[in-house]
């Protein structure tokens, strides 16, 4: 076998332990978004939504999109926020149709304890890599969306 050979099969080896890694980070991501969670509250896709807004005012529409839910979903979840006083929505003036949301007070607050204790917890669990080791991930981790982001697209019939 030549050096070249023990290289390729090496190689494949780490490519299947990130592949098998980055698997498992997948189910427990579904696990944490599917959750249960007591009345009142937040889900994983209200935390997203949340962020979403926190530079500002977003149509629904917008909102579905930057945290990438659909319409029926915001919608529900919309309902939800504004009954517990975290989000407030008014409809334009100029188009009925167009529904704004935004952070009430008290959701700005609810939302900065939430991203406190879970940056706290970041801290926690990756703390201990360096700056380097860290970008290196995070590089790693956006061409892994790449690649399946063009799995999916290499899927959808040509227009």
């Amino acid at each position: 076998m030549s050096a070249a050979t023990g290289t390729d099969a090496a190689q494949r080896a780490e490519l299947e332990r990130l592949r098998t890694a980055i698997s498992q980070m997948f189910g427990a991501e579904r696990r944490l978004r599917s959750r249960d969670h007591a009345p009142g509250e937040l889900t994983h896709a209200h935390i997203r939504s949340l962020h979403a807004l926190s530079d500002g005012e977003l149509t629904a529409g917008q909102l579905a999109r930057s945290a990438e839910l659909n319409p029926a979903s915001v919608t529900a979840m919309l309902d939800h926020l504004e009954q517990a006083g975290i989000v407030e929505r008014r409809r334009s003036t100029t188009d009925r149709r167009v529904c704004y949301v935004a952070l009430t007070d008290s959701g700005r607050e609810l939302l900065r304890d939430k991203t406190e204790r879970w940056n706290a917890l970041w801290a926690r669990h990756l703390g201990r890599y360096s700056d380097e080791e860290l970008a290196t991930a995070e590089r790693i981790v956006r061409d892994v969306a790449e690649l399946l982001d063009s799995i999916t697209l290499a899927k959808q019939p040509a227009d």
